[in-house]
């Protein structure tokens, strides 16, 4: 297997990363001089890229076209950096927005990592993965990367303490199935471990036939997620692609279940959830649900929308944390970044680690977190309210 390229040069797979990070609703790290800010990327187009931001911080940095902006991004977990050139200032679809040249360039910014390949989310979550330490304790993980000299892992109990459980330098022994009957058992040491990931180097002890059997399985999903990639690439850009993903794949169209003022959407893939929310909220609450995929979630409201379009009879967003191809976070920045949202976001979920979840939720631009597991309807209630009254000022 060929090792991850510390350079991506191919202009159409530095665009395919592109249009990743516009429908994912992703953010550009961009410095000037002594000027940085992140703002979410809005589209591109083979010539130029587009990015929210304000005409008043174009000034108050004082951008001319032509000048270079240094520009780190993610994708698919991997960090890159390049440099573009700024090509002048535009409104899209009513937002302030920066433009750029397309990078020619994307330099891998973290090559020390055991990452050569990282499959979508959907697809990584279905590796789990048991490791030891030296007293023997058996751990369970979910493979997060694969490297051709190791893997990256997520603790799958979130509330474990990886200090706790592994020191630098520290053999363990990694069994991870993979597909069919192939299943990789081999010696590994702790190279590297951060907040509820470990990287795990393959030892001179593990198996040769092994590792090849290993490496070759990696490089057969790499290929098949190149495939998928070119056939999911529009050409034409994101704006064409986005139309094109409308059309196949036959969105879910909003859905009410309970037709009253004041109207709440709630995105959700979990049907029995949202029934339960709608009778549960009934007398107080209007409830519209939606199984998002991809795309912009106003452009699926038509059903609700007012005369002038937009956002119509909803007064505040849930959104849930079971969704079908999105992060909850990576939503609700979409909806509050790039899609301008005039109604309160609240991000909603499990009870376990609720203040860390509602930390990670208002940096996303929710105005909240609100547990719905276990389901208090009396709390679930009276929170609801209290946001609807402060942010309709009643």
């Amino acid at each position: 297997m060929t090792k991850s390229a510390a350079l991506l040069e191919d202009a159409t797979e530095i665009r395919m990363a592109l249009q990743r990070l516009c429908l994912g609703g992703d953010r550009l790290d961009v410095s000037y001089k002594s000027q940085r800010a992140a703002f979410p990327i809005l589209t591109e187009d083979g010539e130029r890229l587009a990015f929210r931001m304000p005409f008043d911080d174009l000034d108050a940095w004082g951008l001319k076209p032509g000048e270079n902006l240094a520009v780190k991004l993610k994708d698919r977990g991997l960090e890159y950096e390049c440099v573009v050139a700024h090509a002048g200032q535009e409104v899209l679809e009513g937002v302030e927005a920066c433009l750029a040249t397309i990078p020619r360039v994307l330099r891998r910014s973290d090559l020390h990592r055991l990452a050569d390949f990282i499959p979508e989310r959907s697809a990584a979550q279905a590796h789990a993965a048991t490791f030891t330490n030296t007293r023997n304790a058996i751990i369970d993980g979910t493979v997060q990367s694969f490297g051709e000299e190791g893997l990256e892992l997520v603790l799958r109990n979130s509330k474990q303490d990886i200090r706790e459980l592994l020191r630098m330098g520290e053999e363990s022994l990694l069994d991870l199935p993979l597909d069919g009957n192939l299943r990789l058992r081999a010696p590994t040491t702790v190279a590297y471990f951060g907040e509820n990931l470990v990287g795990l180097r393959f030892t001179k002890q593990a198996d040769a036939k092994v590792l090849d059997q290993y490496r070759t399985w990696v490089q057969d999903q790499q290929v098949l997620q190149a495939q998928q990639d070119r056939e999911e690439f529009s050409p034409r850009g994101f704006q064409e692609a986005t139309a094109r993903i409308h059309r196949a794949a036959a969105l879910p169209m909003v859905k009410v279940l309970v037709d009253r003022e004041p109207m709440l959407l709630l995105l959700t893939e979990k049907e029995d959830f949202a029934r339960r929310l709608g009778e549960a909220l009934s007398r107080k609450f209007g409830l519209a649900t939606l199984d998002h995929i991809k795309g912009p979630v106003k452009a699926q409201l038509k059903a609700l929308a007012s005369e002038d379009g937009g956002w119509g009879r909803i007064r505040m967003v849930l959104v849930h944390n079971q969704l079908r191809l999105a992060s909850p976070l990576e939503l609700c920045r979409q909806l509050v970044e790039q899609e301008g949202c005039p109604v309160p976001v609240i991000l909603a979920g499990t009870e376990e680690d609720e203040a860390k979840k509602r930390h990670h939720a208002l940096a996303a631009g929710a105005v909240d977190y609100l547990a719905v597991e276990p389901f208090r309807i009396l709390s679930i209630l009276r929170r609801l309210d209290d946001t609807l009254r402060l942010f309709e000022g009643t």
